[in-house]
């Protein structure tokens, strides 16, 4: 510090009032409250409209407009001259703007405009780097004020936070306003290109797992575009999947909840049903050769392009059904069947049939109903099923066209042909002269997952459908988690789809893979969440797998994550009929989201409660009277088959009377054993007959309770 610096400092203390000027170039007076020797600045404060104001001045500016404080210095020759003009003239400028308030007023107004230039200047300086040596200057100067350090470099900061919002304007304007949600599509758009994309592609390699799971992402329709819905879906990479969540706070700021899921394939929507073949079935085909039977299935929402990727386009007049995976799947097949060590050495059937509720159906045999029984070995067979010889990948397309023709379908508020059954395509090789089934490959397009309230009609068929569908598709998840266990038993029984299907469960050597397909509108967020977490729940990683995803073990036995994942009492709990079909903006978390769980008060827990009750009466009673209608219908075919041979005993036994000496009392001894005999057959598909009326009319009064909840 200086000598003079020193000289000035010495002349103020605590408790004088000096002249300070305000930014705006007002002029007023405040009280020192501290000298800061080191900085060389003074600490004033002063009253304001009954508020206690205070800054930090440099010792230059209370020098320029208090020069009266400073007569008393002794100034060196050299520098007096320069110092004592500037304080002359300051002290006359101040004083006359005492004398005259015109004057008074131009001199503020002139010292706030060159304080102003100067700002500028500084920021200018400051910002776009014009003048290095300046900046080394003010860095290497010690006695610049803190304030006005922190001026700049606010004034630096606002500068750049404008240009962002500059940038953010420019990308807003690119977004059509005239959504409802454009805020939220914007938010989406800004995510997305932080995001390095990487998507899945012919080139890279397929997994061999025993249990995969794929995802994929369908494109938004003109439909949803006419609804002003967003695509709230995002896949980043080849195994991951985003849903954006749109959300608001308490104080109305809306922002976005990013929900992430990882899986062993992620499909987004610009992929083909090739690429989903290649990744999928195409693997289990080999297999199919080595006396395997493996299994792929579509999971989703009616609506979210289950068929199409099964089935292939159906959309057109003239049908596509050659990029489907079925007929992808026969075209490889036939593929192998004429190498070399295969040639000549199995025939080719197909069946198709459809699982309605608890019923089966050949769709090759005008919908004929099938029974599903276990043999003597307790194998399932599906008895009475039509099998078709096929030769090529044409008779394959036709047979696909003839059975998607008669397959039930429903008309719900996402599709007008909804699919209301699982369709079971299989695929079987036999050995040739032996006729013997060597493996079969089951390809199955599920029914939609659409809650119940979504169909159009909400009677006694619609929830039947919708119970049976659950029960069915959540028997199917159990299934393949015990498989991934490698469990002892695994729960086939559960429903007619995992009984058709149990030699794909029983093994050593079975692979599944599962398809679940997703939709990308904001108005389906909750479905797309609900199928989501069920691919998520199907599968639980084994450490080969881990291994292989490259995740490290400790990740799974960490206690943070298991703390956030569900108990298994939780797990059957959350997985109940009603969150498969019922509206939920939370996910239940596994490991490997980033989910919490709904909290729920207790009004909601109570008429959860009550509903969850109605629906397991109602699920009791269509499971009640589907026993004794499978009964029923099991003496009533009884009785038919011994029809014939009491006709003939009947006949044997007229015929006797034709003789002219008949014994007519052994006559009637027989005519009353087969009367006898044939009442105890019709009494008692009577009483059958009873029992499954009564359980059809409590079956409907419980219909008429739950819909009236």
């Amino acid at each position: 510090m200086s000598l003079n610096s020193q000289q000035y400092l010495s002349c103020l203390h605590s408790g004088q009032v000096v002249d300070i000027q305000r930014s705006n170039g007002r002029i007023h007076q405040a009280v020192i409250t501290k000298v800061n020797h080191s900085i060389r600045t003074i600490t004033v404060e002063w009253q304001e409209k009954n508020e206690g104001k205070g800054k930090e001045v440099d010792l230059d500016a209370i020098v320029k407009l208090n020069p009266n404080l400073f007569q008393s210095i002794a100034h060196s020759p050299s520098r007096t001259g320069a110092i004592s003009r500037n304080l002359d003239t300051d002290h006359n400028d101040y004083h006359s703007t005492e004398n005259n308030p015109a004057q008074s007023n131009r001199h503020t107004k002139r010292d706030a405009e060159k304080l102003t230039r100067q700002s500028r200047l500084d920021k200018s300086s400051n910002i776009n780097d014009q003048s290095p040596q300046r900046q080394q200057n003010a860095v290497a100067d010690p006695n610049r004020s803190k304030v006005v350090k922190e001026i700049e470099r606010i004034a630096a900061n606002r500068e750049q936070r404008r240009a962002k919002q500059e940038v953010r304007r420019q990308k807003l304007s690119e977004v059509d306003h005239t959504i409802p949600a454009w805020e939220f599509q914007a938010m989406i758009n800004e995510y997305r290109q932080q995001l390095g994309m990487k998507h899945l592609t012919l080139h890279d390699q397929q997994k061999d797992l025993r249990i995969t799971v794929c995802v994929r992402k369908r494109p938004i329709t003109k439909k949803e575009l006419n609804k002003k819905d967003i695509d709230v879906l995002t896949v980043p990479n080849k195994d991951h999947v985003v849903v954006h969540l749109p959300k608001v706070k308490l104080d109305l700021t809306k922002y976005i909840d990013n929900n992430t899921f990882r899986f062993d394939y992620a499909m987004n929507e610009s992929c083909t049903n090739e690429l989903v073949y290649y990744f999928t079935a195409q693997p289990l085909v080999r297999s199919l050769f080595q006396g395997c039977n493996p299994l792929v299935f579509a999971y989703g929402q009616t609506g979210s392009g289950k068929t199409y990727t099964m089935g292939g386009d159906l959309s057109q007049r003239d049908v596509d059904f050659s990029k489907g995976i079925y007929a992808l799947t026969a075209n490889d097949i036939f593929r192998q069947l004429h190498k070399s060590q295969n040639r000549d050495q199995f025939d080719i059937y197909c069946t198709f049939f459809e699982i309605y509720c608890t019923k089966v159906f050949d769709l090759f045999n005008e919908k004929k109903r099938l029974r599903v029984l276990e043999d003597h070995k307790n194998l399932v067979q599906v008895v009475g099923k039509k099998e078709e010889r096929v030769e090529s990948v044409t008779d394959v397309m036709s047979l696909i066209r003839r059975g998607m023709s008669v397959r039930t379908s429903g008309t719900t508020s996402a599709n007008e042909h909804s699919s209301r059954s699982h369709a079971v395509f299989q695929i079987i090789l036999k050995k040739q002269h032996t006729n013997k089934e060597y493996s079969k490959i089951s390809l199955i397009d599920l029914a939609g997952s659409e809650r119940g309230r979504d169909t159009q009609t909400n009677d006694k068929t619609t929830l039947m459908e919708g119970a049976q569908i659950n029960k069915s598709l959540l028997t199917l998840k159990e299934c393949i988690r015990a498989l991934g266990r490698n469990a002892e038993h695994i729960p086939f029984r559960g429903s007619t789809l995992t009984k058709v299907l149990r030699d794909s469960f029983i093994g050593e050597k079975c692979k599944i893979c599962m398809i679940a397909m997703v939709s990308p509108g904001s108005s389906d967020v909750d479905h797309t969440l609900n199928t989501l977490r069920y691919a998520d729940r199907v599968k639980e990683l084994n450490v080969d797998e881990l291994k292989q995803r490259g995740i490290e073990l400790h990740q799974k036995s960490n206690p943070v994550l298991h703390d956030d994942s569900p108990s298994p009492d939780e797990d059957d709990y959350y997985d109940d009929d009603d969150l498969l079909n019922e509206s939920s903006t939370q996910v239940i978390p596994p490991s490997r989201t980033t989910i919490s769980k709904p909290q729920l008060n207790y009004s909601s827990r109570s008429q959860l409660t009550k509903t969850n009750q109605s629906k397991y009466k109602f699920e009791q009673a269509i499971a009640r009277s589907h026993e004794l209608e499978d009964l029923t219908l099991e003496s009533h075919h009884g009785f038919l088959d011994e029809l014939p041979q009491l006709l003939a005993g009947h006949q044997t036994v007229f015929d006797s009377s034709t003789h002219m000496n008949y014994d007519r009392e052994r006559y009637t001894k027989q005519l009353i054993h087969l009367i006898d005999n044939q009442q105890q057959h019709l009494t008692s598909l009577r009483q059958r007959a009873l029992q499954m009326r009564e359980a059809v009319a409590h079956e409907t009064v419980c219909a008429k309770e739950l819909t009236s909840k």
